[in-house]
């Protein structure tokens, strides 16, 4: 039949659009919320098995053998699916979808050096091949069934969708980790049993640092406006809560390598790194009240370098991407990275 048998383009309403941001907006809230209440549970759980037991652990993870194992495996999943739904900028998503796949790794393969002298693992869960095998096998079909949806949704778009310069090499770094954890996970059970947990846990932690330096850099940059009067203020709370995490992990690999005196050194220093980890949540939430994302608090000029397509968008190769980078005028180059 002729056109007129087609049917008319409706565009949203105002009001509906505005709907659609504020429930976007509140969905941003309750994530940045969510891990700061996730953190608040398992900090209750630990307190809860002192209580009970009258002693500490030695680390957070050994509580993957106490009473407070169900609530340290729910946390660090609940911490681990929230980072990969966040979106930020693309450096920042492809920073916390590896933060927050390495989340279940620390999860689910308990750390091999939990005993404290004097203090018992109350659980009932001790070192199991089998769950380590059941639970990370389940990972690993999740992460392959999410590549091939991902390259799917690629192939109908014809495009591989927006990508940063940082974006790109934390992508390529993501998936190297994941091919050397399954190599690892098939053909070397032994060592990867023994170093897995610590491993993900400290790379888990240097992409959490290494997007906290990255909101901290973007504040900084950021004029200030209506939706953030005091950027400034936040750059300096990122850079300080970024500061201290940066000490404490490195103060965290020192104790557990060298350090055999106080039983519970290693404990302390996580649980500030955790709190760290906590606090720059709360900043976040406080300065992104009242907006989903950063770019929406950027000069238009510079949100768009932010939020740009790939810079060759013809281009896989990640070595044409840094060519293509280099050849940007160089006040550019910066955020256009980022």
């Amino acid at each position: 039949m002729g056109s007129s048998d087609e049917a008319p383009v409706v565009s949203p309403s105002p009001v509906v659009r505005q709907h659609t941001y504020d429930l976007a907006l509140d969905t941003y809230r309750y994530l940045r919320g969510g891990m700061v209440v996730t953190v608040v549970m398992l900090a209750a759980a630990v307190v809860g098995e002192r209580v009970s037991t009258g002693c500490w652990q030695a680390s957070i993870s050994a509580y993957f053998y106490t009473a407070a194992h169900s609530v340290f495996i729910a946390a660090l999943c609940s911490i681990g699916a929230q980072l990969i739904v966040y979106k930020g900028t693309d450096t920042e998503d492809a920073l916390l979808n590896t933060a927050g796949v390495l989340a279940f790794g620390v999860a689910f393969v308990p750390t091999s050096d939990a005993e404290v002298q004097g203090c018992p693992s109350d659980g009932p869960w001790g070192p199991s091949d089998r769950a380590v095998t059941n639970n990370i096998g389940a990972v690993i079909v999740a992460l392959m069934l999410a590549l091939v949806v991902v390259l799917i949704l690629y192939r109908r778009r014809g495009s591989r969708g927006p990508r940063s310069l940082v974006g790109a090499v934390v992508q390529v770094a993501f998936w190297a980790i994941m091919a050397a954890g399954v190599f690892g996970f098939l053909f070397l059970r032994d060592l990867f049993d023994s170093y897995a947990h610590m491993t993900a846990a400290i790379l888990m932690f240097a992409a959490i640092i290494v997007n906290v330096f990255v909101n901290a850099v973007l504040a900084l940059v950021t004029p200030a406006s209506e939706l953030s009067p005091r950027p400034k203020l936040f750059a300096a709370l990122y850079f300080a809560i970024g500061g201290l995490m940066c000490v404490t992990l490195v103060v965290v690999l020192v104790l557990i390598r060298f350090w055999t005196g106080w039983q519970h050194a290693v404990l302390v220093i996580e649980a500030l790194l955790i709190g760290e980890f906590a606090a720059f949540w709360v900043v976040q939430t406080v300065e992104l009240w009242k907006t989903p994302n950063r770019i929406e608090l950027m000069p238009k000029e510079q949100g768009e370098q932010l939020a740009q397509n790939r810079i060759r968008p013809d281009s896989d190769n990640l070595m044409d991407e840094i060519s293509a980078w280099r050849q940007c005028p160089p006040k550019e180059r910066f955020l256009r990275a980022l």
